[in-house]
Parts: structure tokens; C-alpha cells; sequence
């Protein structure tokens, strides 16, 4: 099975269990500035509907906002949204203790000029990481005037916004698959061009050709028996600077990363498939049963088996 990056991309998210939901939508008029705390193990996320705003975050410079525009915000940070940056805020939480929520739309100020954003977050499985999560950005805006050599991402941010207006049956599950989507796809546009969003991390090991080349293998065939020099061999590098490179990037060993990769497919394969124990245990590498069940548990508190009877759940 040949695998490129967009198929990689696509597996660890999946073994992520990433999975979205809407929290509101709003209804800002005139002055607002509304501060929404840190939420850990979220990528938030901001939809233009109508309108204005300005994100803000500390140590970052301001980010305006405008119709049909997307701001992700990967790693849950604090954060403010803003009709100037310079309004002091008053917390969502006092606002959502005021009845300020009503009918699923967050209701702030008065006015003709109206901002209308739909917000919410994608979630991962709180057992598992990976070191793509922290490779990725404090912040991103997706902009549809700066896509146009994304035409994927563009027709998605497109389709969100006529979804998110229109506001019909079966609208929810159709957003939240949109967000998805849009969070794997902007994760893809970021690995084709690390050299402009980042020097290390996860996303900048997939743009580079040795690395990705020792990831792709380590992705297509975890039951084979890796070794540094072997996958050293494959990146075209020494083995001493393999391992160099590969910690500088992804942040671990890289017998750290096809350890902690087996056990993430593994979990997957327990989740979604009807497969036993034991050719999962060869599928991810595995000499035997035992010693699968034993790492497993050791990582996730449970063995293969109780995991699998409890609905993939630790």
C-alpha cells in the first residue's frame, strides 16, 4: 500500500478521534469584547458569518476578521473576540451567567452593525497524543481571497458558510464534518509549506523529503521491524543525524515514535474493525499476543481485550 502525506494526515487524525462540535452562534453588536479562557485538548475555531471582529491572545499580534473568514485556534489558548482591540473584555462566563445565551446564539450589545460568528471546537481522545497537536500553529486564519492555490480548502470554507446559513435539518452533524475537514486540510496546507510557518515540529518532518520518507514507511508497514539504521537508510541520512533531525522534529526518539504509533493504530484497530487480538498484535508489530497486551495495558490501563469489551474506552 503506497502512502502519501495527505494519507497519513488522515490516520492520525482518525486515530485521534478528532470529532466536532458547534457551541453558538452570536449576535455582537455595537462595542463588545468578550474573553473565552483556556479549554485544554481543543482546536477552537471561528466562522465570519456576518460582519467584523478582531482576535486577540496574548503575546500575538491582533488577527481582524471579516466575513467568511475561519480562525483556528489548535491548542485551546485564551482568547478574545473583539469589535476593537483595545475594549477591555468581560468573561464569557459572566456573560453565559447573565442569560446572554439564548437559543443556542450568544446575545452581546445593541446596534445595527451586526457580527454574527458561529464558534466551536474539535476534541481528541483524552488518552492519546501524537506530536503533530503540538506542532501546530497558536493561531491560523483562513482567509478565501489567499486560497487560491488551495481550491479543496476554499470550497470547504465556501460550503461551511452557505451550511452554517442556512441552518436546516441535519445541519449540526453536516457542520461538525466540515470543521473536521477543514482542521485536516489546513493541517495539509501547513506541511506543504513549513518553511513559512515553522522550523520544527511534527508539520515541518512531513515537508521535509528524508523525513517524511522514514514517516511514510514507519506509517505504511508499523509491523515491520524497524531500526534506526534502517529507517536512517530510508531518509538517505546517517544514522547519527537521523536521530538528530527526527528529535529536533518530531520531539522524541524515533523507536519513541513507531512504539508510541503501533499502540495508537492498535487502539484504532480495536475500535473500528472486528479483527482479533492477535492479527491486530501482528498488524502493528508485535511478536506475540502477550507482549502486545502487556504494552497496551502498560500505556492505557487496560489489556486489548477489556478495552475492546468497554466500547474502546479507558
Amino acid at each position: 500500500m503506497e502512502l502519501n502525506r495527505n494519507d497519513i494526515l488522515s490516520e492520525i487524525f482518525t486515530g485521534l478521534r478528532i470529532s466536532s462540535d458547534t457551541y453558538f452562534r452570536t449576535h455582537f453588536a455595537g462595542d463588545f469584547s468578550i474573553a473565552i479562557p483556556t479549554e485544554q485538548r481543543r482546536i477552537r475555531f471561528h466562522l465570519v458569518l456576518r460582519g467584523s471582529c478582531w482576535l486577540c491572545m496574548e503575546g500575538e499580534p491582533p488577527v481582524f476578521l471579516e466575513e467568511g473568514d475561519v480562525a483556528l485556534i489548535p491548542n485551546g489558548a485564551a482568547q478574545m473576540i473583539k469589535s476593537d482591540p483595545v475594549l477591555p473584555s468581560i468573561g464569557l462566563g459572566e456573560l453565559l451567567a447573565s442569560g446572554a445565551l439564548r437559543d443556542g446564539c450568544l446575545h452581546v450589545g445593541e446596534g445595527a452593525d451586526i457580527t454574527s460568528l458561529l464558534c466551536g471546537f474539535c476534541r481528541f481522545d483524552e488518552e492519546l497524543d501524537h506530536p503533530i497537536l503540538s506542532s501546530l500553529p497558536a493561531s491560523l486564519r483562513l482567509r478565501l481571497q489567499d486560497l487560491g492555490s488551495e481550491p479543496w480548502l476554499a470550497a470547504t470554507l465556501k460550503l461551511l458558510a452557505l451550511e452554517a446559513n442556512f441552518n436546516g435539518q441535519g445541519s449540526s452533524a453536516i457542520l461538525n464534518r466540515l470543521i473536521e475537514t477543514i482542521v485536516i486540510q489546513s493541517t495539509r496546507t501547513l506541511s506543504a509549506r513549513p518553511s513559512e510557518d515553522a522550523q520544527a515540529g511534527f508539520i515541518a518532518a512531513l515537508g521535509d523529503k528524508s523525513l517524511s520518507r522514514a514517516i511514510t514507511e514507519i506509517h505504511r508497514v508499523p509491523e515491520q521491524n524497524w531500526q534506526v539504521t534502517h529507517l536512517a537508510e530510508i531518509a538517505g541520512m546517517s544514522r547519527a543525524s537521523f536521530a538528530r533531525h527526527f528529535i529536533r522534529h518530531v520531539g522524541k526518539p524515533p523507536m519513541e515514535y513507531v512504539r508510541d504509533w503501533r499502540l495508537m493504530r492498535a487502539r484504532s484497530l480495536l475500535t473500528d474493525t472486528n479483527l482479533s487480538s492477535e492479527e491486530i498484535a501482528t498488524r502493528c508489530g508485535y511478536n506475540s499476543l502477550p507482549s502486545f497486551s502487556k504494552l497496551f495495558k502498560k500505556r492505557f490501563g487496560m489489556g486489548p481485550g477489556t478495552f475492546r469489551r468497554n466500547g474502546g474506552r479507558t
